[in-house]
């Protein structure tokens, strides 16, 4: 897999040129961005340390004296012809990365994370496809927005492997605040390098590099298609050739694009008018000291607190804010699992339906634990919690009292519930015979009625208890 991730600067990696969204095109350029002869780039300090603290964060080993290279190839959205790059010197080797896949744990090995500076952006004008369109613009506001790349050793064993390696690396750089790593707005960006082999073969099957891939849905499907479609060629013993292909979202199949270049191909050579990057044991002790906490961090501390791998990654990648709910509900009621499901199930549940993205400012970790422990205890239902739940996020109420004023506290006076039973049970002599014959499914509908005498009052299962004893 090789990612590419749009750090979160206020300027350009060589110049001063803002780094700003707007739908205005070439508005944020100067000289230097656009490559004009005599101009010169300054490295952007800012984005040196962002990619030292995420090679850091993957365990990479750094490189303290780089440089950067001249990466040499025509196209129409590179202004200077080349694009600043780094080469046989990238900041970090070595690394890896842990992830989960299918709830386990796994470790994807990473080559190099490197710094080099974006393209300008190509906007094909009539069908969106460049073998198709009637005409090219472009835009270069983009150009010489800083990156970094990461590139992955090719030990990837499969689709949902590669997903669980993009989610991953995503938080990774949304919480170390070094991207948005919003995949719709191309903040991260990747391509999949896909390799079939025989079995029993000691080598890699030739390299085909897949683009254009803009989701995490797409990347599955392409992998998926791109491993069948090479297998059913080394079956029919057709020659595969090494090219990047297309991912064509509608049809759902890859198209040869270009044959792919080799590193020979960019005639990589170091920048002329760039010092070598030199990085002092001091820049980097200064970057560790301030490294938050990783994703993998915070999954074992999920993981301690009672929840499973698979729950652990979920809430690990869901917003910062059920986070930090889960872990202060959790830490009043004692129940990772319940709390859990509360915040991630109805709670979420019911924000994404008023098109909300986070609870109101007055919710508190204690009110939700406070409806959790009423269920929890059988004061009330759990449908009678999603109401003051639902109360609870439209305005500043106490759970436990919504629930007396509003009669939700259920009946838990086992003798009045039995008085209750008996005179169901009475009234429904043909339904106990049907019971008895074995339809058992009909209990659930004399609880029913029992909750139903009482108004909605009766704990259900203590009704269905009464009711069984009754019935034998």
């Amino acid at each position: 897999m090789e990612t590419h991730v749009e750090l979160k600067t206020n300027s350009k990696m060589f110049c001063r040129c803002n780094v700003v969204e707007t739908d205005k095109p070439n508005e944020n350029l100067c000289p230097t961005c656009l490559g004009l002869p005599g101009s010169l780039p300054v490295p952007n300090k800012r984005a040196i340390e962002f990619i030292t603290l995420l090679a850091l964060s993957t365990k990479c080993q750094i490189t303290t004296d780089g440089m950067f290279h001249r990466k040499n190839y025509f196209y129409p959205d590179l202004p200077k012809n080349y694009q600043i790059s780094q080469f046989d010197l990238p900041v970090g080797t070595e690394g890896s990365l842990e992830i989960v896949v299918n709830g386990e744990f796994s470790t994807v090995e990473i080559e190099r994370v490197h710094m080099e500076e974006d393209t300008g952006k190509s906007t094909h004008i009539g069908s969106g496809r460049i073998d198709s369109a009637t005409s090219t613009h472009l835009d270069f506001n983009r150009a010489g927005i800083p990156l970094v790349e990461v590139v992955t050793k090719p030990l990837i064993k499969s689709s949902k492997e590669a997903v669980s390696y993009i989610e991953e690396l995503r938080q990774l750089v949304i919480d170390l605040d070094i991207s948005e790593g919003k995949l719709e707005k191309g903040n991260l960006r990747f391509d999949a390098n896909i390799s079939v082999a025989y079995e029993n073969d000691d080598e890699l099957g030739t390299k085909v590099e897949i683009k254009n891939m803009n989701s995490l849905r797409s990347l599955e499907k392409a992998i998926e298609y791109e491993i069948s479609r090479q297998t059913k060629m080394l079956n029919n013993n057709e020659t595969i050739i090494q090219e990047t292909r297309h991912w064509d979202e509608k049809k759902e199949v890859t198209s040869s694009m270009r044959s792919k270049e080799g590193s020979a191909d960019y005639r990589y050579f170091s920048d002329p008018d760039i010092p070598n990057m030199i990085l002092s044991e001091d820049f980097i002790d200064k970057i560790k000291n301030n490294m938050p906490v990783l994703p993998s961090e915070k999954r074992n501390t999920f993981i301690n607190s009672g929840l499973s791998i698979e729950e652990a990654n979920s809430i690990g990648k869901s917003p910062k804010w059920m986070g930090e709910l889960y872990k202060s509900v959790s830490d009043i009621t004692n129940d990772s699992k319940t709390t859990f499901n509360w915040i991630t199930g109805e709670l979420q549940g019911q924000l994404r339906k008023l098109g909300e993205t986070s609870p109101p400012e007055w919710m508190t970790a204690e009110q939700l634990a406070e409806i959790i422990s009423l269920v929890k205890n059988d004061k009330i239902s759990f449908t009678s919690g999603k109401e003051i739940l639902a109360e609870l996020i439209e305005e500043k109420i106490n759970p436990e009292e919504y629930a007396i004023s509003n009669k939700l506290i259920q009946e838990n006076d086992t003798e009045e519930i039995s008085k209750m039973v008996k005179e169901i049970i009475k009234e429904n002599s043909e339904v106990l015979e049907r019971i008895a014959n074995g339809e058992e499914k009909l209990i659930g509908f004399l609880v029913g009625q029992v909750i139903k005498l009482s108004n909605g009052k009766v704990n259900p299962s203590v009704a269905k208890e009464l009711l069984l004893k009754e019935i034998k």
